[in-house]
């Protein structure tokens, strides 16, 4: 009978991680977007060069950071 729950309890865990990543992937973007539109506002300009530069970074560091924590849950799985 403990075998019926440890898939369920591993499915559950397996959703709380990819919500805690899609909560850090949101956290991430928004952090270098607000950095961003805080550099333009400091630096007046008739294109907003740092918000869109740093939303792009944060883009990129998001999805790299997603692509590194899949490949290790990935990892994880393959080894039980």
């Amino acid at each position: 009978m403990s075998n019926s729950k440890k898939p369920s309890s591993s499915k559950f865990s397996s959703y709380a991680k990819f919500s805690a990543i899609g909560f850090q992937m949101a956290a991430i973007i928004a952090i270098f977007t607000f950095l961003g539109t805080y550099l333009d506002d400091k630096n007046p300009g008739s294109t907003p060069w740092w918000t869109i530069g740093f939303s792009l970074f944060g883009v990129t560091a998001a999805l790299v950071l997603v692509i590194r924590e899949v490949l290790r849950m990935n990892k994880e799985n393959e080894q039980d």
